[in-house]
């Protein structure tokens, strides 16, 4: 069996206990104590972290405001309705711009305007969600989807939106 390595950011006080314990634990495996250089250049350690980093940092949210979300009839929520329908098939899965617009059968350039306005949107109708604690944009409403750059990704500059597993399932409710 081959180990599969993921990054893991932790306190620079906890690393030498952690390490200990991954050392250990591969040792019983029968497997190396550590990555080999080649693993670690692989973008999709990167990539993954960062998904698991913005997919973690996410908050759910209410089921008050995702039943309103799922009754609104603007073109911004209906827009983001179908996208969290889209999303909630796969949680944890991050769709592009241009997946998502092709599978909702909406141009790109009406996803992205829906992703321009939303933040306004919420702000102004949806108080109780949770908000951004950190960056530029701390303070403001955070979306019913996890947004993520695609520069981030390594990949076209596109934003890429997912949906944690628990938010699918609220939202898998709130839809029947």
């Amino acid at each position: 069996m081959s180990t599969e390595w993921v990054l893991l950011p932790v306190p620079e006080e906890d690393y030498a206990e952690l390490k200990q314990i991954v050392e250990r634990r591969q040792q019983q495996r029968g497997e190396v104590s550590h990555p080999l250089l080649e693993e670690l250049r692989r973008d999709e350690l990167v990539i993954d972290t960062i998904k698991r980093a913005a997919f973690g940092k996410h908050k759910v949210w209410p089921d008050s405001a995702l039943e309103r979300l799922a009754e609104e009839s603007t073109l911004i929520t209906q827009r983001f309705a179908r996208a969290m329908d889209l999303c909630a098939q796969t949680p944890g899965r991050v769709f592009s711009t241009e997946e998502v617009s092709a599978r909702l059968g909406i141009s790109v350039n009406e996803w992205r305007s829906a992703c321009r306005k939303i933040g306004a949107h919420l702000e102004k109708h949806y108080p109780e969600v949770p908000r951004l604690e950190h960056g530029p944009s701390a303070g403001k409403p955070m979306w019913p989807l996890v947004p993520i750059s695609g520069r981030y990704l390594k990949v076209s500059d596109q934003l890429h939106v997912g949906i944690t597993a628990e938010q699918a399932e609220r939202w898998t409710s709130v839809r029947r």
